[in-house]
C-alpha cells in the first residue's frame, strides 16, 4: 500500500516518474492535501484495507522532506505494527545523524535508497542537483552504520540513457563502500512523468541495455541479494530470470502478439504500455529455448533457477 506524503524533492531527476508540480494529493486537493492533519486522517483510513502481510510503502516527492515527517513516521509505525513498512528516498536526509537515529527506532522498517551514478559528476548530472551524491553516500553509510539486525537496506539504480554505461562503475562502488547492504535493485526506466518528457534525453531500448547487463552477470553473486525490475523475459538472457521481479500492476502492462506464442509468458511480467507506445515491440520474440523452470511459488517473483532440458 504506497502512501504518498510529499509532492516535493530536492533532487530533479530528468528520468523521475512524477509529473509537473503542482499535482493533486489522493484527496484531490493541491498542497494544503499534504497537511499533517490530513495524512493522519487518510492513513486512518487506509487502516482498514491493510492486511498483516502488506507492506506500507512511504512514498512522494520525497516524503523525509515532509515537514512533519517523523511525527507521520511514528503515527504509521504505531498503526501498523505488523505490517512491514518501507521508505522510497533519494537518501540525503541521512545524511544527518540525528535525523538517521530517529527514524531508525523502528524495527519493522526498510528504507530503499535511490543512487544514479558512480561519481559526484555522473551522479549529480542525472539529479540536476549539486551535491546529492555526497548527501547519498553519506546517507547510505549513516543508515548501514547504525542499523539494525531486523532493519533492511536497499540500494536502487533506475536504468536510462544517463546511467546504462556506468552500472558496472556503480555496482563496483556499492562493493567497495556499501557491501553490507541488504539488496540492490536495478530498475528499468518506466516512462512516465518526467522521463516522458524527457525521453529524447533519457530513453533508452532492452535492446541497448542487455549487453551491458551480460557484462556485469559475474558480479551478481557479489551482493546478498540483486533485483531486475521492470524487465519481460525474453529482454534478458534465460540465466538472468532467478533475478527478475514482477514490479508493475497489470494495468501498466501489455503483451504483443508474438508473446501468444511464447510457453514463459505465464512467468513474465510484460511491457509497460508506455514503452510500447514510445518504442513499439518489434524487439520481444517467443522464447523457442526448452527450458525446465524451477518456480518459486511466488507470483511477484516466480523463477528460482532456469536449466535447459
Amino acid at each position: 500500500m504506497d502512501i504518498c506524503l510529499w509532492d516535493k524533492c530536492n533532487n530533479k531527476c530528468s528520468m523521475c516518474t512524477n509529473p509537473d508540480r503542482p499535482w493533486l494529493s489522493p484527496n484531490g486537493l493541491p498542497e494544503e492535501g499534504y497537511d499533517y492533519e490530513i495524512l493522519i486522517g487518510r492513513i486512518k483510513r487506509l487502516k482498514e484495507k491493510i492486511t498483516s502481510s502488506d507492506a506500507v510503502i512511504l512514498t512522494g516527492g520525497e516524503p523525509t522532506l515532509h515537514p512533519r515527517f517523523l511525527d507521520v513516521f511514528r503515527f504509521v509505525c504505531q498503526n501498523f505494527p505488523q505490517q512491514e513498512i518501507r521508505i522510497l528516498t533519494n537518501g540525503r536526509r541521512f545524511f544527518y545523524k540525528d535525523f538517521t537515529k530517529s527514524v531508525l527506532e523502528a524495527d519493522n522498517l526498510s528504507i530503499a535508497v535511490s543512487l544514479y551514478g558512480p561519481t559526484a559528476k555522473i551522479n549529480d548530472g542525472i539529479t540536476r542537483t549539486k551535491n546529492s551524491f555526497e548527501q547519498t553516500t553519506k546517507g547510505l553509510e549513516n543508515l548501514l552504520l547504525y542499523r539494525n539486525n531486523n532493519q533492511i537496506i536497499e540500494i536502487r539504480t533506475v536504468i536510462s540513457q544517463l546511467s546504462y554505461q556506468y552500472l558496472g562503475q556503480i555496482l563496483d562502488l556499492i562493493k567497495k563502500r556499501f557491501s553490507s547492504v541488504d539488496r540492490v535493485i536495478l530498475i528499468f526506466m518506466e516512462i512516465e512523468g518526467q522521463a516522458d518528457k524527457n525521453f529524447k534525453t533519457v530513453g533508452i531500448s532492452y535492446s541497448q541495455v542487455r549487453p551491458y547487463l551480460e557484462k556485469l552477470y559475474p558480479l551478481f553473486s557479489s551482493f546478498k541479494e540483486l533485483r531486475l525490475y521492470h524487465f519481460p523475459l525474453c529482454a534478458l538472457k534465460s540465466e538472468f530470470w532467478p533475478f527478475v521481479w514482477r514490479t508493475l500492476p497489470a494495468e501498466e502492462v501489455a503483451f504483443v502478439s508474438p508473446c501468444k506464442q511464447c510457453q514463459y509468458k505465464k512467468y513474465c511480467l510484460g511491457i509497460h504500455k508506455g514503452y510500447l507506445e514510445k518504442l513499439g515491440g518489434k524487439e520481444f520474440n517467443p522464447i523457442k529455448d526448452e527450458l525446465l523452470i524451477q518456480k518459486t511459488g511466488d507470483f511477484y517473483h516466480p523463477i528460482k533457477g532456469v536449466d535447459k532440458k
